[in-house]
């Protein structure tokens, strides 16, 4: 006879079935009536006109249509540029997917100076654009949205033989009197230098015997990785030089002999479906077979980026990190390192401001979902009916940064909390001096293409437009999937539904041209040649 002894329940064990029922039933009650989720106003199955049902926070509504294109609408900002040096304007727009956020986009100018040496408003000297996109985490892109325009300028004065650091030194020289050569090169070296000391600091930190804590904050900015565009003009030479690693990108729109406009891409995409990229790395790493799969890099997919301290430090100091540090295992296949560097293409274009082109800058979640073709053709439609010489009616404008470096003015502190769209509105430098590397020493503590037949021209700001129609345009119901779920659940598990859907997006355009000033008749102070081609710093 089999005896089987019962061993009772605690009674406290016959409570969690209530309790979950209770807990369930007070949820729903309160997502129904109190505001535990997002400030829109929703909608519910029943508004077939789309109209505002209720403002209420819920669990179970949805963003409306009317809501979510305002917000659309007013999430772009415009700054107006200086006609009389070529530069219209410029359109930023910039939307993550998903938190936390991993893409930025760079504006930095300086101002020009009259025949006493005085500065003046809202002229320019030069300006820098670009759009860092960030992947396994935020980190290296907030550093290199940060720096990477300081280290530019760090280079070119080093060029000079001006210590970065000098009280002396002046950024809206930086151009002046330089070579094509000389402004390649420096944009070239910063790239490397910048990436360079991010490894090393991550390096240190790792073989170091600092504190747990310190030394994985010190890792972070390198562990994490980014692609990175920028786009630099000197309004004095009219020449642009864009500079890239990763798969952002930069297309010029520009009008052929016959009037239609055509697309040519200023950047390179670093990713395996570039042939070249590809052969380039087979010859560098010989004999490994499995080194490219899945088109990716031992799983990473791009072939150039910022960070990615993965592919790209020994395997003797990842073993340290995967043993101290509660690092990574090292990559299968892991043999002659570094598999992604950080040197960029770079290409130089003679602008004509009469010719009145346009450069987009973006992130890939632009470029997943339109050509470079069908980008252009979209702002061409959009200038038909937009001027882009004129400040937008319905959007945040603000004028021409001059962000010279030696400047400081009583605001620094608040400045310093701001985060960057404020700082432009408010026209705060962004650059601070002690941020600019010295000679030597590291870098400072610190689904879907859009369908043609869905186009449409509603938004004043270009980038919003292209951003618009690459979410679906007239479409209501596909642009309420792709962008609701963002707006209003930031934080939220409904955020997985538009994961892939779409990507962060982050967008600028920039309009040269005269305007209604006459024609600059400033002196080109860089008679080189045009390099047409793009430079590939290897």
């Amino acid at each position: 006879m089999l005896l089987v002894q019962s061993k009772s329940t605690p009674r406290r064990a016959h409570f969690w079935p209530f309790f979950a029922f209770a807990t369930g039933a007070l949820f729903f009650y309160y997502s129904k009536n109190q505001p535990l989720l997002c400030e829109a106003p929703v909608s519910s199955d029943n508004d077939l006109e789309g109209e505002v049902s209720g403002s209420y926070k819920s669990l179970f509504g949805y963003p409306t249509f009317k809501y979510l294109d305002s917000w659309f609408s007013d999430h772009g900002i415009s700054i107006l540029g200086d006609p009389g040096k070529g530069l219209l304007r410029y359109d930023d727009f910039s939307m993550i997917a998903r938190e936390p956020r991993q893409e930025h986009t760079i504006g930095a100018s300086a101002g020009d100076w009259d025949a006493n040496g005085h500065s003046v408003p809202n002229s320019l000297a030069w300006a820098s654009w670009g759009v860092v996109d960030g992947h396994r985490g935020p980190y290296t892109a907030d550093i290199v949205k940060d720096l990477l325009c300081n280290y530019i300028i760090a280079e070119l004065l080093l060029q000079a033989g001006i210590d970065p650091h000098s009280p002396y030194r002046d950024s809206r020289f930086v151009f002046q009197d330089r070579s094509l050569q000389d402004i390649v090169q420096a944009i070239g070296d910063a790239f490397t230098r910048l990436d360079n000391d991010l490894l090393k600091k991550a390096a240190r930190a790792i073989t170091g015997s600092r504190p747990l804590q310190a030394s994985m904050q010190d890792i972070a900015p390198a562990e994490s990785g980014c692609s990175a565009v920028l786009a630099t003009y000197d309004a004095r030479s009219q020449h642009l030089f864009v500079a890239n690693v990763g798969n952002c990108r930069a297309v010029l729109g520009h009008r052929n002999a016959q009037g239609t406009w055509e697309a040519s891409q200023l950047s390179v995409d670093h990713t395996c479906q570039n042939k070249d990229e590809v052969a380039k790395l087979r010859a560098e790493h010989p004999g490994e077979a499995d080194m490219i799969n899945d088109g990716q890099v031992l799983g990473n997919r791009v072939t150039r980026a910022f960070g990615d301290l993965r592919w790209k430090l020994s395997a003797k100091i990842q073993s340290i990190a995967y043993t101290r540090l509660f690092g990574h295992p090292l990559l299968p296949s892991f043999l002659s390192p570094p598999y992604v560097n950080a040197k960029p293409s770079i290409s130089t274009t003679k602008i004509n401001p009469s010719d009145e082109d346009f450069v987009i800058i973006a992130s890939d979640g632009l470029w997943e979902r339109m050509t470079n073709e069908q980008a252009v053709r979209l702002v061409s439609l959009w200038l038909t009916t937009n001027d882009p010489s004129k400040a937008p009616e319905n959007d945040r404008v603000t004028g021409l940064l001059d962000l010279e470096l030696e400047d400081t003015n009583d605001n620094t502190q608040r400045a310093d909390k701001m985060s960057f769209r404020e700082k432009l509105q408010q026209g705060f430098l962004v650059f601070k001096p002690e941020d600019l590397p010295a000679p030597g020493r590291e870098y400072k503590e610190l689904v879907k293409h859009g369908e043609e037949k869905n186009w449409l021209v509603k938004d004043d700001n270009a980038a919003t437009h292209l951003a618009r129609n690459a979410l679906g345009g007239a479409d209501e119901d596909m642009f309420c999937a792709l962008v609701g779920a963002s707006v209003v659940y930031p934080m939220s598990r409904l955020r997985i539904l538009t994961w892939g859907a779409r990507d962060d997006i982050s967008i600028q355009v920039i309009f040269f041209g005269y305007g209604d000033s006459k024609n600059s008749d400033l002196k080109i102070t860089n008679n080189d040649p045009n390099l047409s081609d793009t430079l590939d710093l290897v």
